[in-house]
């Protein structure tokens, strides 16, 4: 399992106060939701170990989906900073040479454990500097757990808490996303207890503990440098039970 360390060198906390997730419809607002800097993605040539065993859950009834027919259930915008926008059943965050992090949160029920998955897809992603994600076990915006992405196909898994970024799982290959764009693939994050699996394409790239977030809500979001346009879409919300937890993690 994974020790987590505070970042020292690369997070600062957050200043502005933390955006409370909505529990009602959302209301559009300029205001963007910063997150703090995330480090620098390492070479693809890293050499890194590619898991070999799916592991994947054994799921119970759907919990709650999610099929992005209702602008209501997220964030949405339009703003010089970039666009959160929902059509065609797709939740779409777009920066247009904007050297910004936009979110997009949601107001369905807050759970705790469950298997979250989605299907994303990356329509311009160039810059390996600029990253795109999923935050669950959301209290706010300086206290959630964060998925991210980046346009080289690296993954990084870490939690904002009290405003300050801690690193769970640094940037790294997996074998499974591609490089750039485009692009589809499907994402799963099994949540149990302190148990947390991160899945693409129905393979396990990540696995750790941490007992720090219990519960909370979801949110999209997406960061670009302002080099390059960058636009992603999530579809197909969803968060079914684990069965058996306890012979499953």
């Amino acid at each position: 399992m994974v020790k987590v360390e505070p970042i020292q060198d690369t997070a600062t906390p957050v200043t502005p106060s933390a955006t409370t997730i909505p529990s009602a419809t959302p209301v559009p607002t300029n205001t963007i939701v910063w997150f703090p800097p995330t480090a620098t993605p390492r070479p693809l040539n890293t050499p890194t170990p590619f898991p070999t065993v799916d592991l994947l859950p054994v799921l119970g009834e759907v919990l709650l989906s999610d099929d992005f027919s209702d602008p209501a259930n997220w964030q949405t915008y339009r703003s010089a900073a970039g666009n959160a926008v929902i059509s065609n059943n797709e939740l779409t965050l777009a920066l247009q040479n904007s050297a910004n992090t936009i979110a997009s949160y949601s107001s369905l029920p807050q759970m705790g454990d469950y298997y979250l998955s989605a299907n994303v897809s990356l329509s311009l992603c160039s810059d390996p500097s600029d990253w795109y994600g999923i935050g669950f076990r959301v209290n706010d915006s300086d206290n959630t757990y964060r998925w991210l992405f980046n346009c080289l196909g690296q993954t990084r898994v870490d939690r904002i808490y009290r405003g300050r970024v801690y690193l769970i799982s640094d940037w790294d290959i997996n074998g499974v996303i591609k490089p750039a764009a485009p692009q589809k693939f499907s994402i799963g994050i099994a949540a149990v207890g302190s148990s947390l699996r991160f899945y693409a394409n129905d393979t396990l790239l990540t696995e750790t503990e941490d007992t720090i977030f219990t519960s909370g809500g979801y949110g999209f979001f997406a960061s670009s440098s302002g080099s390059k346009p960058l636009t992603v879409s999530f579809s197909d919300f969803k968060l079914t039970r684990i069965r058996d937890s306890a012979q499953n993690f």
